[in-house]
C-alpha cells in the first residue's frame, strides 16, 4: 500500500475515533463498547505503525548483504528518539494526523544522519575501462552499502559492471548515499 493510501486510512481511522470521543466517554468506550474500540484501536496502531515506517524509510537504500550492518543504527535511533510514544500520543490522544506527519519526517531525518557514518564506511573508486582509456578519466565514487553513484553532486543507483574494480576511496564525497 502507498504512503498516501496508508496515511488516507490512518486519517480515516483518527477521524472516527474522534467522533466517538466526542460521542460518549473513553470509560463506555471501553466498557459497553469494547469490541469495536478494540478494533478501531489495533487499526490504528497497524496503519501508523505501516505509515510511520513507510515514510521514514522511504529513498534509504540499502542493499540486502548490507541490512545486518545498517539493521542496529537504524533500531537504536528509533528506540533513542523517543518519536513513536509521541506518534502514538498524537494518533490517541489528539488523533492529529499532521502532528504525525511531522513526526515521521523527523524521526527519517534522524534514521539519514545516524546512516551518514555507515555509508561512509562502504564508499570505493569505480575503476572501469575508461579510468584506463587513453586519455584516461578519473575513477567514480561509488557505495556499495546503496548501490549508487555518485554523478552530478547526488547519490544515483547503479549497478556494477562487469570487470569493473572497487577499491576503498581516501577522499569521499561528504554528501551520504
Amino acid at each position: 500500500m502507498k504512503s498516501s493510501e496508508l496515511r488516507n486510512a490512518l486519517e480515516e481511522y483518527l477521524d472516527l475515533l474522534k467522533r466517538n470521543l466526542d460521542a460518549v466517554s473513553l470509560e463506555v468506550l471501553k466498557t459497553k463498547y469494547k469490541k469495536p474500540f478494540d478494533e478501531l484501536r489495533q487499526n490504528i496502531s497497524a496503519t501508523a505503525t505501516a505509515y510511520v515506517k513507510q515514510v521514514t524509510l522511504e529513498n534509504i537504500r540499502i542493499r540486502v548483504d548490507f541490512m545486518e550492518e545498517a539493521q542496529p543504527l537504524i533500531q537504536s535511533t528509533v528506540d533513542q528518539s523517543g518519536i513513536l510514544k509521541k506518534i502514538s500520543a498524537a494518533a490517541f490522544k489528539r488523533q492529529d494526523i499532521t502532528e504525525i506527519d511531522q513526526l515521521a519526517l523527523s524521526l527519517k531525518e534522524q534514521i539519514r544522519q545516524a546512516l551518514i557514518p555507515f555509508y561512509d564506511r562502504h564508499i570505493c573508486l569505480y575503476l572501469d575501462d575508461e579510468c584506463f582509456g587513453n586519455p584516461p578519466k578519473a575513477p567514480k565514487f561509488y557505495n556499495v552499502a546503496s548501490g549508487c553513484m555518485w554523478k552530478n553532486n547526488a547519490w544515483t543507483p547503479a549497478e556494477v559492471e562487469k570487470g569493473v574494480i572497487l577499491l576503498p576511496a581516501q577522499d569521499k564525497p561528504k554528501t551520504a548515499a
